[in-house]
């Protein structure tokens, strides 16, 4: 996976353990074109600390451009901020 670490629009789900679920994000390829995700499968959500930040990290997988691609999201939980980490 590469190393991307964008920032994204999200659109999250609560359940009953309170912590975001992301359900649909939006991103800017390198060429500059927006792309809408849906996520297919959450395969792993752990919380960590990230450089003493602490973020919950969400390792998932979706159909993009007709593939299936594993792709990291985390959510910065004091800044309430969503990022595109690998894909």
């Amino acid at each position: 996976m590469k190393l991307l670490m964008r920032p994204i629009d999200a659109i999250v789900v609560f359940k009953g353990s309170g912590k975001p679920l992301p359900y649909k994000f939006r991103y800017t390829d390198s060429d500059g074109t927006c792309r809408d995700v849906y996520v297919k499968h959450i395969l792993t959500a752990t919380q960590e600390r990230f450089a003493g930040v602490p973020v919950y990290v969400y390792d998932c997988q979706s159909d993009i451009d007709g593939c299936e691609r594993r792709y990291q999201l985390k959510y910065f939980i004091p800044e309430c901020r969503w990022e595109l980490y690998k894909m």
